[in-house]
């Protein structure tokens, strides 16, 4: 598309060119073309850094793809994926040893969950694992799948509600309750493939609510956040190599997708639980937004939707 419009504008000048006189209009186009050039020499210089710098992050030479992200900065100022991979980057290399690490652009948590309900132990609350309650999370996902630590209770949960909303409509774009988990631990719940998917650059809203009684909904503990989808074609391109599950957790991690790395990350951990890389794969994230009470949580088997 980018490419496209350089060609047009570069038309649309060069039409121009003849309500000009000769001398103006010669200016005029040497003008025009060195201009439509350095647009296209900015965009191939921006793609081949990003390009180096995720096939360096995957190889984990972290510091080398710092300056490639930095160089992609340079070329393309203020750029969302260049100066995200670049606080990502830099945070694996301050944190050492840590082999993945995800740095919001807004940081900062909340922990209150809303309301907290009767069935609630003191000091019990659910912990959406999301790496900041300032901004939305970023995911590539058509139907993302998202994650909640669901604490012990006091009494018997109910249900659970999730909650997906496109501000433009009154009625929720997916709406799923469930049944209750009999123990404290993580939860995950993803958008069903007959659910409409996300559109890309849209914000949503969303609630995951634990029903304490069903006959007041007052009573209800609930967290709520934000998610958009996002598209990279950079990480997109670096994600069609052969890589592992860890390299892609990684990749996602580093260009600012915060849901696709943790799914990666949990679909790891339910298929080798006993596995110690992939433990301290799944610690270093968590730990990394400050999530450090659910690391060790199970992964539980949730959500089936109630008829």
């Amino acid at each position: 598309m980018d490419i496209m419009k350089h060609r047009f504008w570069a038309s649309y000048l060069l039409a121009a060119l003849a309500f000009l006189p000769l001398e103006s209009a010669i200016t005029t186009q040497v003008l025009a073309t060195e201009s439509v050039l350095q647009l296209a020499q900015a965009k191939s210089a921006y793609t081949q850094y990003m390009q180096l710098g995720y096939n360096e992050t995957r190889r984990r030479n972290y510091r080398k793809a710092l300056g490639y992200f930095q160089q992609a900065e340079r070329s393309r100022p203020g750029d969302r994926y260049a100066t995200a991979a670049i606080r990502n980057v830099t945070s694996y290399i301050q944190r050492g040893r840590n082999r993945i690490a995800f740095v919001p652009g807004r940081p900062g948590r909340v922990r209150s969950a809303g309301t907290r309900g009767s069935c609630f132990q003191t000091g019990q609350n659910i912990i959406p694992l999301t790496p900041t309650d300032k901004e939305a999370q970023r995911t590539t996902a058509e139907r993302p799948t998202l994650f909640f630590y669901v604490p012990q209770t006091s009494t018997t949960v109910q249900a659970l509600e999730f909650v997906l909303r496109d501000d433009d409509s009154s009625d929720p774009l997916y709406k799923g309750t469930f049944k209750p988990v009999g123990q404290n631990g993580i939860v995950s719940v993803n958008v069903p493939a007959n659910q409409p998917s996300l559109q890309i650059g849209k914000e949503y809203s969303w609630t995951f609510s634990m029903i304490c009684d069903t006959n007041n909904r007052d009573k209800d503990s609930y967290v709520e956040g934000t998610i958009v989808r996002s598209q990279d074609e950079n990480l997109s391109l670096q994600l069609n190599q052969p890589n592992t599950d860890l390299d892609r957790a990684v990749l996602f991690a580093t260009a600012g997708f915060w849901e696709d790395s943790l799914r990666t990350l949990a679909n790891l951990r339910r298929q080798r639980p006993n596995d110690p890389e992939v433990q301290k794969y799944w610690e270093d994230l968590l730990n990394s937004v400050e999530i450090k009470e659910v690391v060790n949580k199970p992964l539980l088997p949730c959500c089936t939707v109630q008829k």
